[in-house]
């Protein structure tokens, strides 16, 4: 067993969210908005990593990195649609919970295969929680956790700034949440499986209650990941974005309005 190193979950640190992002980036899975070289010149110099200094530390300046040669910033944040309230002040994260209690568990084991795995291997774990769908992913939870993350860095956006005068800001958020569904009728638990339900699939990306929370953020870039979602599992027809990229400057993204009581998650 190595002693002394924590054992960590590999997506709880920025640059390990940044790195899967441009592992799995695909040109043809992302939509610009609006769609022109300007707002494609960003998606490239993020996703290329070179001229990129790590700023993640706690004794360096945020935001989270930046690359001076390219002249952007970026500050990296995770989402996902488990987070709820919590019994006293506060919120809880059933997996997230859940990932630390196995961590917890096999620490030992962990440690010892990492020990002896090559140079720069990371831990990921994906915790379980057996909660009923409508309590495990849940669209409210959602759009809640979304604005708060958002506008807690949306807070320090002019720090960011005075930090780095100079160079343009980019929000780059890494969302873990499902794909929904905006059901006809209102369904108090998710429904069977095999059972039918009449709707129309969510946009996220043109999502209003979303895309407010987004055009108040104080950046001038927004990159919204959401590797999960994988609508063509559900219906192939469904071949959607899995980045999009806002220039906020040029904001003025078509809209949808959703309503919050009929969304159900597409996942079982």
């Amino acid at each position: 067993m190595v002693y002394g190193v924590k054992i960590m979950n590999a997506l709880n640190i920025e640059k390990n969210q940044l790195d899967y992002f441009r592992t799995g980036f695909e040109h043809a899975r992302c939509m610009l908005i609006p769609n022109d070289e300007l707002t494609a010149n960003v998606i490239e110099a993020v996703v290329d990593a070179a001229g990129w200094t790590d700023c993640s530390g706690k004794d360096v300046p945020p935001p989270d990195f930046v690359c001076m040669p390219k002249g952007i910033m970026l500050e990296a944040m995770r989402v996902d649609d488990h987070e709820r309230p919590g019994d006293r002040k506060g919120f809880v994260n059933p997996v997230r919970a859940r990932e630390s209690e196995i961590i917890k568990e096999y620490e030992s084991e962990f440690s010892e295969l990492l020990a002896s795995a090559a140079e720069g291997a990371t831990l990921t774990v994906t915790g379980k929680t057996d909660l009923p769908t409508v309590e495990d992913h849940n669209y409210e939870f959602y759009l809640s956790a979304f604005k708060r993350i958002i506008e807690k860095h949306a807070a320090h956006a002019s720090d960011y700034r005075g930090n780095h005068p100079g160079l343009e800001l980019v929000f780059y958020v890494f969302d873990e949440s499902t794909f929904y569904l905006e059901a006809s009728e209102h369904h108090g638990t998710n429904p069977r499986k095999g059972e039918s339900v009449r709707g129309r699939p969510h946009y996220w990306f043109a999502d209003a209650a979303f895309l407010d929370v987004i055009g108040r953020s104080g950046a001038d870039y927004f990159i919204w990941y959401t590797p999960f979602k994988q609508p063509q599992l559900f219906a192939s027809e469904l071949m959607l974005p899995d980045t999009v990229v806002y220039d906020l400057i040029r904001f003025d993204p078509e809209r949808i309005t959703y309503d919050a009581t009929h969304m159900i998650s597409a996942e079982e």
